[in-house]
């Protein structure tokens, strides 16, 4: 449903439009390439003006943020001569064109001629190409990624993240929280969300095409800053990998901060996150058995992400110093601990609500800026949170 326009008021000041994107060139003769490109442009909101001669080119070939030059036309424009220019990229549809490790494709001598950044081939490079143009229109960089999953059942993993998730929309964020743990309990209903209205994972993995960022996040299930992308209890439909990696394309354009709730069993959609992800935080209880139970976590996801530590909660104690004559491949893992968590009967009820206290959000946060931080400088305050506490 279109919301109504309001009636303009007499007397009263309009808003300025905001200054529109100026619009990137196609240069190409090929409809099938053209109608493959200018679809994602659409998708990203980037405006795209196509041309088919490289006459036609010149006078917008300079002034366009991005230049998206089809091979038919290639060797024409450089008889042409059309100057080098950055943001120029040479598309093909040829599937190919990435398994010619030889160099013998007249496109590598055309690309160097043009001073090409990037030579690509659709569809196969529609991922990057949609990422490209959503970049040139936000002039942004992607909002980082932090993944959480549970070392043992019960460790605590998904109120981590949307503890998270909630200091951060507290402090006027906007997060997608991402719920890929089928064996929770469902962050939606910890988050006092259940009853609300939007998508999840069965119309979410029935769609088709590309999502505008702000389409999505209009369409979640949401309070104040916080998204959450769940499962629906009545058909706990398992997310496609290619569906995922879909809306965290466009989670990670149009938010601030994206979190999401790893299973312990890995999926190949949880793979993908993991690898999406800045850290993987594993999460430890107090128990004896906590760090043995969670030895297969550690290691499975230490391979598909860039940075895996741990954050214990309540009386848990850091793992024992890595044997160095132990034949477990485990024992050289060594993993940092990041923070701590707490425990306080207290915060379940106030996630439903979405209220943290002050100096619980404070600690979140720097948990948070220690977990998507440059790697150099993340161990000091890694070291920080963890004599602190991360959420007590």
């Amino acid at each position: 449903m279109v919301p109504s326009t309001p009636a303009r008021t007499a007397g009263t000041a309009q808003r300025p439009e905001p200054p529109q994107p100026a619009a990137s060139l196609l240069v190409t003769g090929d409809d099938h390439l053209a109608e493959t490109v200018a679809p994602l442009a659409a998708a990203a909101g980037h405006p795209l003006h196509r041309v088919g001669r490289p006459g036609d080119a010149e006078p917008h070939w300079q002034r366009a943020p991005l230049v998206v030059l089809g091979a038919d036309l290639a060797a024409d424009c450089l008889d042409h001569g059309l100057p080098a220019r950055r943001d120029l990229i040479l598309c093909t549809t040829l599937p190919w064109i990435g398994a010619d490790p030889t160099g013998t494709s007249m496109l590598w001598p055309l690309a160097i001629r043009l001073h090409a950044d990037h030579v690509i081939a659709v569809p196969e490079a529609t991922e990057w190409l949609l990422d490209r143009f959503t970049r040139t229109t936000r002039d942004t960089t992607p909002a980082p990624v932090i993944a959480t999953v549970a070392g043992h059942g019960g460790a605590g993993a998904s109120t981590l993240a949307l503890a998270a998730a909630t200091a951060a929309s507290q402090a006027r964020r906007r997060v997608v929280l991402i719920d890929l743990d089928p064996a929770g309990g469902g962050i939606d209903t910890a988050a006092g969300l259940a009853s609300r209205p939007g998508w999840r994972w069965p119309s979410l993995a029935t769609g088709t095409g590309q999502l505008a960022p702000e389409r999505l996040l209009a369409g979640l299930p949401r309070r104040e800053g916080l998204h959450l992308i769940g499962p629906d209890p009545r058909d706990r439909a398992e997310p496609e990998a290619d569906t995922l990696e879909h809306l965290l394309h466009a989670a990670r354009i149009g938010a601030d901060l994206v979190l999401i709730d790893l299973p312990r069993h890995r999926t190949e959609a949880a793979t993908r996150a993991a690898a999406s992800a800045a850290a993987t935080a594993v999460v430890i209880g107090p128990s004896p058995r906590s760090w043995e139970a969670a030895h297969g976590v550690l290691a499975d996801y230490g391979l598909h992400t860039a940075r895996i530590g741990t954050v214990l909660r309540g009386a848990a104690v850091p793992a024992r110093r890595p044997d160095p004559d132990g034949a477990d491949p485990f024992d050289a893992m060594d993993p940092p601990v990041w923070g701590r968590m707490a425990e306080d009967r207290r915060i379940p009820e106030r996630l439903r609500r979405g209220r943290l206290p002050r100096r619980t959000r404070r600690r979140l946060d720097e948990l948070t800026a220690a977990l998507v931080g440059p790697r150099h400088a993340a161990p000091a305050a890694e070291r920080r949170l963890a004599r602190t506490g991360a959420a007590r």
